[in-house]
């Protein structure tokens, strides 16, 4: 991989930006530029290792954030013509392309509801790890959970009792824009929808399910704490793994309580 010239780069991506209403050039020039500062020498950490795509470029970070920023504008002045657009990124299948196609996504989601909402659907069984699917989640779909949080706590529990575990993942990193708004507070909602995921068998929805009540403790401390001790008296092993990792963010009275209720 070239030392990144954050100035050259930048000229790269105003030119496909200039591409933008001929989405077979511009998801071309897209693609040469990501592969050109490609790095095949870095390792994903261990930690990753399991939910990042294998195809994948390895492109740093911000050569991507450099073809977002330069898209932004052109998507924005014309939703409609960005959807052809949109879908050849996600149809290339590489981590990095499906990543611009999230984010270039909540950028027309609000001006094209209907269109993005039945793209995410569309796209929805063929996401591949938990990085695709936070990603589609928080960025594309935020802006519309945003505009409508009821509908879309509906639209998440679907997800979350989807037979696709990445669906179910993104079924619950879809209430992250909605947790982390302060004008939202519907916790009953949200533990509704982190409920059916309780006693999910993969790691991932786990991991996921507990992100979302962390998350949740500062709205409602209460509600997150007794929702913590119905789930706590259950026997399903899953559902006290997701306890477990909750419940270091709560006092030690309260940790000893849930232990207590775990082994009874």
């Amino acid at each position: 991989m070239p030392p990144i010239d954050l100035p050259g780069v930048r000229i790269r991506a105003s030119a496909i930006a200039e591409q933008f209403s001929d989405p077979p050039a511009c998801l071309a020039s897209i693609h040469a530029l990501l592969a050109d500062y490609a790095d095949p020498s870095h390792r994903a950490s261990r930690k990753l290792a399991d939910s990042a795509p294998p195809n994948a470029l390895k492109t740093p970070a911000p050569v991507v954030r450099q073809i977002i920023n330069a898209l932004r504008q052109p998507a924005r002045a014309a939703p409609q013509a960005a959807l052809p657009l949109l879908k050849g990124l996600w149809a290339a299948g590489l981590r990095e392309e499906r990543r611009i196609a999230a984010e270039l996504l909540g950028f027309v989601a609000s001006h094209i509801p209907v269109e993005a909402l039945a793209l995410v659907e569309v796209w929805l069984p063929e996401v591949e790890s938990a990085e695709t699917a936070d990603a589609l989640a928080e960025h594309g779909l935020g802006p519309l959970a945003l505009a409508d949080p009821a509908a879309h706590v509906q639209y998440a529990l679907r997800w979350v009792m989807h037979p696709l575990k990445w669906t179910r993942r993104f079924g619950l990193a879809s209430l992250g824009p909605l947790v982390k708004d302060r004008q939202w507070d519907d916790v009953p909602g949200a533990l509704g929808v982190v409920r059916a995921a309780m006693n999910d068998v993969e790691p991932e929805i786990r991991k996921a399910a507990a992100s979302v009540l962390c998350d949740l403790l500062p709205k409602s401390p209460a509600e997150v704490n007794l929702f913590l001790r119905e789930q706590a008296a259950r026997s399903n092993p899953n559902t006290h793994l997701i306890v477990r990792a909750v419940m270091l963010r709560l006092t030690p009275e309260d940790q000893a309580e849930l232990i207590k209720v775990m082994r009874t």
